[in-house]
């Protein structure tokens, strides 16, 4: 069985020591810091050097925004459990293996990149707990943070292009997914979300077998009233539920992909 599991959620701010906050890390991320002059005044980002690191991914967060790019190549599921569930593309169907992505790092020519992996090694931390106030972190892991080298994230001790411009699709990509929190947990709440396991016969005979998400019901989606459904579409869910529903027709190209890889 391959569970399809959501990123963990972002982090709190790391400790004055630059050790991450005692939870699970981001999806990607293995020493999320807050990037500051004094204690990163020498750092740089090198050129970027593919996506070695979504590898192993068999799920990427998607948000509601990237549905209508990412349904042309991905399926769209919701996952997690509970109240906390969130969109991902589904990129693998055995563990460990991201059809998209191949020896050298490289993604599928042509194919959309989630904007969760376009962002690493950067992403927000919270300082508050409120998650009014956010910062800029990175992921001191990354082998295209270097010392002395690379475009530099400070300038005369301030933020340099490369810092700020890194901010700004933070910020862009956390309003998008706090956008999708919205519309998932209108889904959720109008009941037309349901589990479902999804069984995978490769052309070869292998049998996979992937479980822990949700999808929409079509006839639940059909059925909500007129209150319901214009509440729904009011939140953006419409569009999205459809998008989704279209993108479940890609289980039959990761299919013919895991075959190929196989061989």
């Amino acid at each position: 069985e391959t569970p399809i599991d959501p990123a963990a959620p972002d982090p709190a701010a790391p400790d004055p020591d630059g050790a991450p906050a005692a939870r699970p890390m981001p999806l990607f991320y293995g020493r999320p810091a807050l990037i500051e002059a004094r204690s990163h005044g020498r750092l740089g980002l090198a050129p970027h050097d593919g996506y070695g690191f979504a590898r192993k991914a068999t799920a990427i967060p998607v948000t509601v925004t990237e549905f209508a790019r990412a349904a042309l190549f991905y399926p769209i599921v919701f996952a997690g459990h509970g109240e906390r569930l969130s969109p991902v593309a589904v990129t693998g169907l055995r563990r460990d293996e991201n059809l998209f992505v191949d020896a050298d790092g490289g993604w599928a020519e042509g194919v959309y990149v989630p904007g969760y992996a376009r962002r690493h090694p950067f992403l927000l931390v919270r300082t508050d707990a409120a998650g009014d106030n956010v910062a800029l972190c990175a992921d001191l892991d990354s082998p295209r943070l270097v010392e002395d080298a690379g475009a530099p994230l400070f300038e005369e001790g301030r933020p340099s292009k490369v810092a700020e411009d890194a901010l700004e699709f933070c910020l862009a990509y956390q309003r998008q997914a706090i956008a999708s929190e919205t519309i998932t947990a209108a889904l959720r709440e109008l009941g037309v979300l349901v589990p479902q396991e999804g069984d995978v016969t490769l052309p070869s005979g292998e049998s996979l077998k992937l479980v822990d998400f949700q999808v929409v019901d079509e006839e639940r989606l059909n059925a909500l009233s007129e209150a319901e459904w214009l509440r729904l579409r009011a939140s953006g869910g419409v569009a999205a539920a459809y998008c989704h529903l279209v993108s479940l027709g890609n289980w039959a190209r990761l299919s013919r992909l895991a075959e190929a890889r196989r061989a």
